[in-house]
C-alpha cells in the first residue's frame, strides 16, 4: 500500500491519477477529501482524513504502508511536522520514502533555499529510505498565465529547464514501487532551458495565438500572492525565489528522466498540445 500526501496538489493528484489508472492500491491523506475527489475523482483508493500536525491522523494513515509519498512546504509548522513524522515513519518500517524537494542547501542566506535544505537533512537523520526529487519549474504553473492571458513574472535573461508534473509523478511512481532508488537524489527537467519570454512565445507559437511575456517586479508577484490569500512568509518566499532568474542563472537540463525512463522527457510544446482543449477555453 502507498501512501500520498498532497493528493490535491500538483504532484500528488497527478501521482494519484496515475496509480488509478494502474490499478495499484493507495491511500490518500488530505484534509478534504471532497476537493480531492474532484480531482482525482471518487473511486479507486482508500482516504485518511488528516493535517501534518496531528499526529494521531498520520499514524493512522501509515497502518499498513510500505511507501510513502510526502510533499513538502518550508513552513516552520511543516519544520517542526516532518521531524515527528520522520518518526513515524521509522517506527513504521516504511521500506520507501519519496519526497518532493528542489535544488537545496542548508548553508544557504535564501530562505528557500536554506529551509529546503533542511527538510532533506531531517529525512536523512532520521535513517529513512529516502529518495529525494528535485524538479525545475512546472510546466503545469503556465495555465494560470494563458488564462490571464499573459506571463507576467519577475523572470529576466536565467533559463529554466520547465519540467513537465506527468514526468516527475511518473518518476515518483517508479521510486515508490521499486527497489534500487533509496539514498538517490532526482533532478528532474524538461528537455531544454529558456528564459520566461522564450516560454510565453513557444506557448503562444502552439496554441496559434499571442500569449506575451509582461515581465513584473517581485513586489507585484509578492503584493498579487497575498491579494489571492497567501500567507505573507509564502509570499516573501516566492518573491525571493525568482533572484535567480532575474539575475541570469541557467538551471541546465539533466539527463536523469531519459535515464530512469527510457524516454526524453516532454518538451512544452508536447504539454499544450496535451492540454490543448482546455488552454482554448482560457
Amino acid at each position: 500500500m502507498i501512501l500520498v500526501t498532497g493528493a490535491t496538489g500538483n504532484v500528488g493528484s497527478e501521482i494519484a491519477r496515475q496509480l488509478i489508472a494502474q490499478k495499484t492500491p493507495f491511500r490518500i491523506y488530505v484534509r478534504d477529501a471532497a476537493k480531492a475527489a474532484e480531482m482525482i475523482g471518487p473511486d479507486g483508493y482508500e482516504v485518511a482524513l488528516g493535517d501534518f500536525d496531528e499526529a494521531d491522523a498520520f499514524e493512522k494513515a501509515l497502518l499498513d504502508v510500505d511507501a510513502v509519498y510526502m510533499v513538502t512546504n518550508q513552513s516552520d509548522a511543516f519544520k517542526t511536522s516532518l521531524t515527528r513524522m520522520a518518526g513515524q515513519i521509522k517506527k513504521a518500517g516504511i521500506k520507501r520514502l519519496v519526497m518532493l524537494s528542489a535544488e537545496c542547501d542548508p548553508d544557504s542566506s535564501v530562505f528557500f533555499v536554506r529551509r529546503t535544505g533542511e527538510l532533506e537533512e531531517i529525512v536523512k537523520a532520521a535513517d529513512l529510505p529516502w529518495t529525494f526529487l528535485r524538479p525545475d519549474w512546472f510546466m503545469q504553473n503556465f495555465a494560470g498565465f494563458v488564462a490571464m492571458g499573459m506571463v507576467a513574472f519577475p523572470a529576466g535573461p536565467g533559463k529554466t529547464s520547465f519540467v513537465d508534473v506527468r514526468d516527475v509523478a511518473e518518476i515518483a511512481i517508479k521510486a515508490l514501487t521499486e527497489d534500487g532508488h533509496a539514498h538517490r537524489v532526482y533532478r528532474l527537467t524538461g528537455p531544454d532551458p529558456m528564459t520566461f519570454e522564450g516560454a510565453a512565445n513557444r506557448i503562444s507559437a502552439a496554441l496559434g495565438r499571442d500569449v506575451p511575456f509582461v515581465g513584473i517586479t517581485p513586489d507585484d508577484l509578492r503584493n498579487a500572492l497575498i491579494e489571492q490569500g497567501a500567507e505573507t512568509w509564502y509570499a516573501d518566499m516566492n518573491a525571493e525565489m525568482t533572484f535567480a532568474v532575474r539575475e541570469g542563472f541557467t538551471f541546465n537540463p539533466s539527463n536523469d528522466i531519459e535515464f530512469l525512463l527510457g524516454r526524453k522527457p516532454r518538451s512544452i510544446e508536447t504539454y499544450v498540445a496535451d492540454h490543448a482543449d482546455q488552454m482554448s477555453t482560457a
